[in-house]
C-alpha cells in the first residue's frame, strides 16, 4: 500500500507547503561533499556571512509579515545564533535550539513557540526529526542540502495542520 504525502494534502491530513522565489542564495561552490550532503563545516563557513544572513533575514520578514510561526533551519550553531540575533534586532521574538542548548530552556522554549509567545526558532540539525508544532507557518531553508531525507524532514516540520493554517511558506 502507498499513501504518500500528495495524498495526506489532498486528503486535508496534512498542510500544503507553497514556495516563494527569493534573491538570497549561497555561493556553494567551493563546498566540499561527503556521504551525499555537503561537509558540515564547509557548508557553515559558506552559509554563515553577516551579508548573506542579513539579506536573508530581510526577506524571511517580509514574506513572514504575515505568517505567525517561523522555524528555520541553519548551517551551524553559530549560523543559528546569527540568524537569531538578526531576526531579533527587527523586534520579532527569537531564540535557538542547538544540542547543546539546556534541557529546562529547549522545554521552555519550545513549549513558547507552541503557544505563540516565541515568533521564530532557529537551529541547527535538532528540529529535523520528531518535532511537531502544526502552527509552524513559514520555514527558513538556510541550510542547504543535497539529501532528499532531510530536506523532505525539514520541510515535513511545516505540514502538520493546524486551525487557521491554510499552507506552510518555504
Amino acid at each position: 500500500y502507498k499513501y504518500g504525502i500528495a495524498d495526506g494534502i489532498k486528503d486535508g491530513y496534512l498542510a500544503p507547503l507553497v514556495s516563494k522565489a527569493t534573491s538570497t542564495g549561497f555561493d556553494l561552490g567551493g563546498v566540499a561533499r561527503r556521504g551525499g550532503d555537503y561537509i558540515p563545516g564547509a557548508l557553515h563557513a559558506a552559509c554563515d556571512k553577516d551579508e548573506t544572513t542579513k539579506a536573508a533575514v530581510d526577506e524571511i520578514v517580509e514574506m513572514g509579515a504575515n505568517r505567525k510561526s517561523w522555524l528555520a533551519f541553519c548551517a551551524g550553531v553559530e549560523h543559528a545564533i546569527h540568524v537569531r540575533d538578526e531576526i531579533r534586532s527587527r523586534g520579532i521574538t527569537c531564540e535557538t535550539i542547538t544540542g547543546d542548548t539546556e534541557p529546562r530552556d529547549r522545554a521552555r522554549w519550545l513549549e513558547q513557540y507552541k503557544a505563540g509567545k516565541i515568533r521564530c526558532l532557529t537551529n541547527n540539525s535538532v528540529l529535523t526529526t520528531g518535532f511537531n508544532a502544526p502552527q509552524t507557518d513559514l520555514l527558513a531553508m538556510l541550510r542547504p542540502t543535497l539529501s532528499a531525507g532531510l530536506y523532505v524532514e525539514m520541510a515535513g516540520r511545516g505540514t502538520r495542520t493546524s486551525p487557521g493554517k491554510d499552507n506552510c511558506l518555504v
